[in-house]
């Protein structure tokens, strides 16, 4: 009853989820309200913590939903509502066709997990999440399906990569490296619910360990490492005994429970000791420049962030490099960085105006960043946020070096922030009234000189409101 209810719930729940988060970073989902694309985001763990910061309400809260699952009836999350782990499940159903392998139990690494997870955790005290840029699922998802245009290799090679990873070894990355995964799987070990083996009824055929994606059954000794198990049901219906059921842990001498008993000795309790430190060394060595003193003076060392990002600070300490607002962008002005924002920065995003520039009367990033790097303003505070500072070059102007006229700038500056100053006769040279400027990048991106453009937009560490009289930081 269970495998003809549960695997049939599961596949029609992932692959509904796994379609839509596709959609979203295709850039086909523009006309999605973004409200819809809050909702789809919601359940990722990782995005949810990071935007728990700010305020923990309902919005931000589905990291809880997954703990309490989690804590029930194991690691659903994995094959439920992870969009890296609902490709590994097709890669490793495509492998168990093609090649008629069979998945052999394999004990679990104890010591990479755990280290991989201090690594994670340990920066996020430090304001660093470098390591899960690289390893929280989500992002990776994003990275992959993406496609973004300066990053298509990336997003090729990845893809390749975990295509050849599942096809080889199934679930390993997920046990293994992933910094969700592993935390869940120890959560898993206190689950409430279980998929266990009732010993009397197996006929010791194989076909449960010969399925498992996570290779986390041993059917001649009747074990289930729960804690590695992904909940993608496919031994309760590959059983045809009906043997392997979720039941309740109580009482414990009736269950064969899936857990692994093997005792700890003193040299791996020594050497999970010594890699806390080194990992906490590690962590401090991956500062990255959002921890320098902020300043509001324009840097030229930085990228232009996204309206709402509020500081380098907070920005690059909550951003996952998902790359949800590249591909939501509908002028594309925003585009992945490699190390404008340092290594612990890669491929966050930034704003290029050579490429495009930044809408007056659009916020589609703040409404689809699912982590709060980027936060939420009302369209008249967006619009009078100052993200950057044009500059004004008058000897690569078309006016000044060639005495041809030219005002596009100014026609298409949407704050009248470039006023045009009689020069020559006729021509007339723009002129910047930074206290208007909002950054938005216009002027730089319809200025027709090349290669440098006689108008540019330097970054700000921190964001500015813009008022008549002074220009206050970007409030919280």
């Amino acid at each position: 009853m269970q495998s003809a209810i549960l695997k049939p719930l599961r596949l029609t729940f992932a692959l509904m989820y796994f379609c839509l988060v596709v959609l979203l970073f295709s850039g086909l989902a523009t006309f999605i309200p973004s409200r819809f694309v809050g909702y789809i985001t919601w359940l990722q763990f990782v995005p949810s913590v990071l935007k728990s910061w700010n305020a923990l309400s309902v919005s931000t809260a589905g990291f809880i939903l997954t703990i309490i699952s989690t804590l029930l009836f194991g690691r659903l999350f994995c094959s439920f509502a992870c969009p890296l782990g609902i490709l590994q499940d097709f890669v490793i159903r495509c492998s168990l066709i093609l090649s008629k392998k069979t998945n052999k139990y394999k004990r679990p690494v104890w010591v990479i997990p755990k280290v991989v997870l201090l690594i994670c955790i340990l920066p996020l005290f430090l304001h660093n999440i470098f390591f899960l840029n690289l390893l929280d699922p989500f992002a990776l998802s994003g990275k992959i399906f993406a496609g973004f245009k300066g990053a298509l290799l990336l997003s090729l090679g990845l893809f390749l990569f975990f295509t050849v990873l599942s096809f080889l070894q199934n679930r390993w990355y997920c046990n293994v490296i992933c910094p969700v995964g592993i935390f869940l799987g120890l959560l898993s070990k206190i689950s409430l619910f279980r998929i266990s083996i009732n010993v009397g009824r197996c006929a010791a055929c194989g076909r449960c360990e010969g399925g498992c994606k996570a290779n986390c059954i041993d059917f001649t000794g009747h074990l289930i490492d729960f804690d590695r198990c992904v909940g993608c049901m496919d031994c309760l219906e590959n059983c045809p005994e009906g043997a392997i059921k979720y039941r309740g842990r109580l009482p414990l001498k009736k269950r064969v429970i899936a857990v692994n008993t093997q005792p700890e000795d003193d040299s791996r309790r020594s050497f999970i000791k010594t890699a806390a430190g080194g990992a906490g060394v590690l962590a401090g060595l991956m500062l990255p420049l959002n921890l320098k003193a902020a300043s509001t003076k324009v840097n030229e060392t930085i990228p232009v962030m996204p309206p709402g990002a509020f500081s380098l600070h907070h920005f690059t300490g909550r951003c996952t490099a998902c790359q949800l607002c590249v591909s939501s962008c509908p002028t594309h002005v925003l585009q992945p960085s490699l190390f404008e924002y340092g290594l612990s920065g890669l491929f966050q995003p930034k704003l290029d105006f050579k490429r495009s520039f930044c809408k007056y009367d659009c916020k589609r990033c703040q409404e689809v960043c699912p982590t709060g790097a980027i936060r939420n303003l009302d369209l008249k505070e967006k619009q009078l946020t100052r993200i950057g500072l044009a500059v004004f070059e008058k000897n690569l102007c078309l006016v000044a070096a060639d005495h041809k006229p030219c005002a596009k700038c100014a026609e298409h500056c949407p704050v009248k922030a470039i006023e045009l100053l009689p020069y020559l006769g006729d021509l007339r040279l723009p002129k910047i009234h930074e206290s208007l400027c909002n950054g938005c990048g216009a002027c730089e991106y319809y200025c027709p000189v090349r290669p440098d453009r006689a108008i540019s937009v330097e970054a700000l560490k921190v964001q500015q409101l813009i008022y008549s009289t002074s220009n206050l930081p970007l409030a919280r």
